[in-house]
């Protein structure tokens, strides 16, 4: 660990440095000390200025420093965070009041795309909008269980899902984890805050529905076929160039989305699959991991996806947004028509819904109908386990409810009650 003072043209800034268990932090604030001659009245040995007066407002600024690295995880602190805490210090301020709610939201969010992206952040502003639109003046202090019960009544009456609302709830909480971490906020009311969730119900294909989508082959025809006599006289995306483009898009899923649903990977990792690496045609094996932290595999490879990489070569990638939008007019060309119905807690009431089956085929359905199918056939869980990377069998058991239900229908036809 190091702390330093320093001069930046004149300019004086405290840098703190620090580096634990292969992490490193680096600090930086500038208080706004100002040399007259940047060479002659800074002694950079001493990290200290030939002006008194100045010396002492930066032994203020180190103790303040010491004070705060004693109460805070410097891991989690920000640049922003820390030049407000030291000049807290200073000035015997509460940081509360100093940052309000919202305003550490946006660190919150700045930090968290710095780590995991933009994309994957997006919750977190979702939330913070929804906060605000709720209650655009809230503070820390008014984040108790009568604004929780509130808020999520509000959301409620809004329709949005269960577990929508539990998302939100969610983000709240980590901003205010943060935001106590660091000092920032006091009220640990919101510890009490429970996540509202709910099972939902997901689909799995057969293993005809994949033959299907197998079997299907992509035509510009077919892919006319999936817009309005309207959207056709508009002329909307219908070019040549652009119909080959889309016939390329929804081929390439295909083939993918077939591979997913014979090797029970990860969307991201079976979208990232070497074949020179992982793919052993001879010996009729595919070689990867279970999930981020999961052994090495030797999943064995289907017909299905032989023939994909015997007669074309494994396909290219596509990314997971793309992919998604390809499935569903992958399942309407296939004729994955069948119609689904299921509930869901919508604005607090349980309220039942239909939708065609192709519409809910998402990237995420190749995994679960890996495992579904494989349990059909009368797989040992354990073995179905060690490639979907379930830990237990009672997670295993709720991704795979809906199969485990039909079978059980299913199996209501051998008993003699139904004449």
């Amino acid at each position: 660990m190091s702390l330093g003072f320093y001069s930046d043209k004149g300019s004086i800034y405290v840098f703190f440095r620090k580096q634990k268990s292969g992490k490193s932090i680096k600090l930086k604030y500038y208080p706004g000390i100002v040399l007259g001659d940047p060479e002659k009245d800074w002694d950079s040995a001493k990290q200290r200025a030939k002006d008194k007066e100045i010396n002492k407002k930066l032994v203020n600024i180190e103790k303040a420093v010491n004070d705060i690295l004693e109460q805070h995880n410097p891991f989690l602190l920000t640049n922003i965070s820390f030049g407000q805490l030291i000049e807290d210090r200073i000035s015997n301020k509460s940081h509360v009041n100093r940052t309000s709610f919202f305003e550490y939201c946006q660190i919150f969010y700045e930090e968290n795309k710095k780590k995991i992206g933009e994309r994957r952040s997006k919750s977190i502003l979702t939330a913070v909008n929804k906060i605000k639109e709720f209650s655009p003046t809230l503070s820390f202090d008014d984040i108790d269980r009568k604004f929780y019960r509130e808020f999520v009544a509000w959301l409620e009456d809004h329709d949005h899902y269960a577990n929508y609302v539990g998302s939100i709830i969610k983000d709240l909480k980590r901003i205010l984890n943060y935001a106590t971490e660091n000092g920032a906020n006091a009220n640990l009311a919101y510890r009490d805050f429970k996540k509202p969730s709910e099972d939902v119900f997901n689909i799995y294909l057969t293993e005809a529905e994949i033959e299907q989508i197998y079997n299907l082959r992509v035509s510009t025809e077919a892919v006319l076929s999936l817009y309005t006599e309207e959207e056709k006289k508009k002329k909307k995306h219908l070019s040549a160039e652009s119909l080959r483009r889309q016939v390329e898009s929804i081929e390439r899923a295909r083939k993918l989305f077939v591979i997913g649903c014979w090797t029970g990977l990860r969307v991201e990792n079976y979208l990232a699959i070497d074949p020179d690496i992982q793919i052993d045609l001879k010996e009729g094996y595919l070689h990867a991991i279970a999930n981020k932290n999961g052994p090495k595999l030797k999943i064995p490879l289907h017909r299905l996806v032989r023939q994909i990489v015997e007669k074309d070569g494994f396909p290219g990638t596509i990314s997971q947004q793309k992919l998604n939008d390809a499935l569903k007019k992958l399942g309407q060309l296939a004729g994955i028509k069948e119609v689904i119905l299921y509930t869901r807690t919508v604005g607090g009431q349980r309220k039942e819904f239909s939708r065609l089956k192709y519409e809910m085929i998402t990237s995420h359905t190749a995994r679960r109908s890996f495992a579904s199918n494989l349990l059909i056939r009368g797989i040992p869980k354990q073995y179905i386990m060690s490639v979907t990377g379930h830990s237990t069998e009672k997670s295993f058991n709720k991704y795979t409810q809906a199969v485990q239900k039909d079978m059980m229908s299913a199996k209501l036809k051998d008993y003699d009650v139904w004449g």
